[in-house]
């Protein structure tokens, strides 16, 4: 089992309790040891008061169990409006919700896909994406390299008050 494996399933084991989602585990190497981000989401959302609290009780439990040979840098934050898509339960939750899927086999002529997802189909493993303008797409699990939500962060107000605004420029 891998290090990103192995400090996903302690920090699932030691969250579930506290009805706390890993959204998911990244880990790079740095010039300052490995970098281990942690993304986490609750009902009602997370709050940097959360996220510190949990860093900290995190770090704790890697120290006790010395989970991570050698220097690294914890960070544990809210996934954001853009929240990665890790698990296939997550294709159901966010259904009706506009999303980017990459592919590392194309499908339909291409590699990165958007649409608004429509569920999985779990007889054939595969989330259900719609795509504007074309026929439902079927996307195998197992071609999926990476996928997002595409949320807008601006509330239709503000889109509608930036889209109105003129562009004028002084001569």
């Amino acid at each position: 089992m891998d290090q990103r494996t192995r400090i996903l399933r302690e920090v699932e084991s030691l969250l579930e309790p506290a009805e706390t989602e890993v959204v998911d585990v990244e880990t790079a190497g740095s010039s300052r040891g490995l970098l281990v981000r942690v993304l986490v989401d609750r009902p009602g959302g997370i709050t940097l008061d959360d996220c510190a609290r949990l860093s900290r009780a995190l770090g704790d439990e890697f120290e006790a169990k010395d989970l991570i040979a050698g220097r690294y840098v914890l960070e544990v934050s809210s996934p954001g409006v853009d929240r990665p898509l890790r698990r296939s339960e997550d294709y159901q939750k966010f259904s009706g919700e506009s999303a980017e899927i990459v592919t590392y086999e194309k499908i339909d002529g291409r590699h990165k896909h958007l649409g608004t997802l429509s569920g999985l189909d779990s007889r054939k493993e595969a989330v259900l994406l719609e795509v504007e303008g074309g026929e439902p797409l079927a996307i195998p699990l197992g071609t999926i390299r990476k996928a997002n939500l595409r949320r807008d962060p601006w509330p239709e107000s503000v889109r509608r008050a930036r889209g109105s605004r003129s562009t004028k420029r002084k001569q």
